[in-house]
């Protein structure tokens, strides 16, 4: 009986000393905004789906992400180099915040 249990504790402490040793990297606040414009297309796709939105409201909403996303390659094609300046990327989110206001509440 003694045995068993003193097995699971040493596969247990082996697991979470290994576990403790991986870090997750942080996510840039360019990779941020990339999932800000993911998730906001997702979720106007879902109200769309489920009628919170009407299809022109859905159309008009995902036009505005698209605008949001070619404004950060026309910034990273200005900044000649594959990354934003923290101030365009301030812009990019407070017009992504701006967006998400827009979207109606049922």
């Amino acid at each position: 009986m003694k045995l068993p249990a003193l097995i699971l504790f040493l596969v247990l402490s082996q697991s979470l000393a290994f576990a403790a040793g991986v870090s997750i990297p942080a996510k840039s606040p360019a990779e941020k905004l990339q999932i800000r414009l993911r998730q906001q297309n997702i979720q106007i796709q879902r109200d769309e789906k489920t009628g919170k939105l009407t299809k022109a409201q859905a159309k008009a909403l995902k036009a505005r992400v698209e605008a949001i996303r070619q404004q950060e390659i026309a910034d990273l094609k200005q900044n000649d180099t594959k990354t934003l300046t923290d101030s365009q990327i301030a812009t990019l989110n407070q017009q992504l915040n701006t967006l998400s206001k827009s979207i109606p509440i049922k």
